[in-house]
């Protein structure tokens, strides 16, 4: 074999290709290591179309410097987007690499809809996050609902909100507060003060499961809700005094507690003037 110089040929040039991929590989390994390539800029932006109101890009850039492991080739793009994603106000980012040693980081926020229970606010789109509820408010600088429920209920919150919004739209009034409780109960507040119990909506509440017998013979929510606010302005004028709580669990009716008598309109006084 030894004596085959074909054979020979062959491992004398196997060897000189291990030989020379063993040094490129370590030129490659020794120029990856050079502190050129280390992490030293961060670039954080807002998603395309939109602003960065509660994220600080230098408070990211800042806190990202402090904790990246590797350089521009090692650097776990992966990680940093779950720890950018996991910090208040973050609904979602993206990170890509910046030739030679940057990153760049791309933001969107939540957008809140909500304050969520004790310490969390809902999103838009249903989803409660961890966050500074003083930081909390609408586009139009107005306080935001107060909204609560159980655990995994933030987008049958939501729905719930946006439809209560327009069923009391014919009264001038909004939600400022909507619960469901753990037997999947509603209680709303409106902005004059007025109490809603609107109970369980058994006939449409995919929880409590719309197909059971019960739920076929339940007034659903929404048609209790509508026949009050119908009836709302003929019964305060009737009997003169404002609801301030009303109960509209029953089926063809509801209960009311009233509050103190409205106040008459007070009359114009003529002057005459004596010619």
């Amino acid at each position: 074999m030894w004596n085959n110089a074909r054979f020979i040929n062959f491992v004398a040039n196997l060897l000189t290709v291990l030989a020379l991929s063993a040094l490129a590989v370590g030129g490659l390994v020794w120029l990856m290591q050079r502190p050129v390539f280390t992490i030293a800029q961060v670039e954080v932006h807002p998603a395309e179309g939109e602003a960065l109101d509660r994220v600080t890009p230098t408070v990211v850039r800042n806190a990202l410097i402090g904790r990246l492991e590797g350089n521009f080739f090692t650097a776990d793009l992966e990680s940093v987007r779950h720890f950018m994603e996991d910090a208040p106000w973050v609904s979602q980012a993206a990170v890509r690499r910046v030739w030679p040693n940057g990153l760049q980081v791309t933001l969107r926020e939540h957008q809140p809809l909500g304050l969520w229970n004790d310490d969390q606010v809902l999103d838009v789109n249903g989803r409660a996050f961890t966050a500074n509820q003083a930081e909390a408010e609408s586009p139009d600088g107005d306080p935001l609902p107060i909204l609560g429920g159980p655990e995994g209920s933030g987008k049958l919150v939501r729905q719930r909100l946006l439809e209560l919004s327009e069923w009391v739209a014919p009264l001038g009034r909004s939600p400022v507060r909507l619960t469901l409780s753990p037997r999947h109960a509603w209680v709303a507040e409106l902005d004059n003060g007025m109490i809603l119990d609107m109970g369980r909506d058994l006939a449409n509440d995919p929880v409590l499961g719309g197909n059971a017998a019960e739920g076929r013979r339940a007034v659903p929510v929404q048609a209790r809700v509508q026949r009050f606010v119908q009836a709302l302005p003929a019964i305060e004028q009737h009997l003169g005094r404002p609801v301030m709580y009303a109960d509209l669990r029953y089926p063809n009716g509801f209960a009311l507690r009233l509050g103190p008598p409205l106040e008459p309109p007070k009359k114009k006084t003529s002057s005459t003037t004596k010619p």
